[in-house]
């Protein structure tokens, strides 16, 4: 249970700094940056491409800073799956450390930001095509929506909903690595159907539960031979980790949350079931 414990800690002590930087960086632009809007309109043309390199980065704070600014209405919904698409939370590093050589490991970054820019392009000319980019107006979100800080400063507004986030994500954090704890790896790789055309569908299943813990898990079983490629793909591209549950925690993102986690679990299996078929 300490162990338990103190990695739900660990996980979250790394986003903090992350999100505190996204929270103050929304308050600036609903305070001080009028024509933001604008240009986040003008640039969105390059959503996908922006979102897929930021999702690449092998840190698992990006999908909660971007789940955050798509709640706040700064970020398109084909470009938030095309960071969910393209993060790998704590594989590249497990992977490394297991063996599986830089050569595999850049292959799999390629990959997944391939599928990322891909599958992101594709919903925004379909599924997300009427998505209205922000006008020119500003959007009237409140950052102190806390009767205990009403009427203050800045500093104590972003620190304010960095720790309520980070409390939220704690709180889901621990109950998820319990129940990961109590299965046990091994329960799980029997029931990942080894061999199997469908392992990427249940791989890609696995990924949704939103843990780090997951992406360390799938590596694992990459490593030991239990799932292919293509399943790891597909598993590590629903593991946004922290971004669904941002998503959900964040009252104007609950809403439009269910599409773009749909949307991401349809790209991914896709995408992971090809490699699967023919790679």
């Amino acid at each position: 249970m300490l162990e338990v414990l103190t990695e739900s800690l660990v996980d979250i002590a790394k986003t903090l700094p992350l999100l505190l930087l996204v929270y103050a960086l929304l308050y600036y632009i609903e305070n001080r940056l009028t024509n933001t809007p604008a240009l986040l309109s003008r640039a969105a043309r390059f959503g996908p491409v922006v979102g897929a390199l930021a999702g690449t980065v092998p840190q698992c704070g990006f999908s909660a800073a971007a789940a955050a600014l798509f709640s706040a209405g700064y970020l398109a919904p084909a470009t938030l799956v095309a960071v969910f698409l393209a993060t790998s939370d704590e594989a590249v590093p497990v992977l490394l450390a297991g063996g599986a050589g830089v050569s595999r490991v850049v292959w799999l970054l390629v990959v997944k930001f391939a599928l990322a820019v891909l599958g992101g392009y594709a919903l925004r000319w379909t599924v997300f095509r009427a998505h209205k980019p922000l006008s020119d107006e500003p959007l009237e979100i409140e950052m102190d929506d806390c009767s205990c800080c009403g009427g203050a400063s800045p500093a104590a507004t972003v620190l304010w909903r960095t720790v309520k986030t980070a409390l939220f994500l704690f709180a889901v954090m621990l109950a998820l690595n319990i129940g990961i704890a109590w299965i046990g790896e091994a329960r799980l790789s029997a029931l990942l159907l080894a061999d199997s055309m469908w392992q990427p569908l249940l791989c890609a299943v696995l990924g949704l539960v939103p843990s780090c813990a997951m992406s360390v898990l799938l590596s694992e079983l990459f490593l030991s031979g239990t799932i292919s490629f293509g399943a790891l793909v597909a598993g590590l591209s629903t593991g946004a980790g922290f971004g669904y549950i941002v998503l959900f925690g964040e009252k104007e993102g609950r809403r439009r949350a269910l599409p773009v986690i749909a949307a991401t679990f349809v790209i991914a299996v896709i995408g992971g079931t090809l490699l699967q078929l023919f790679a």
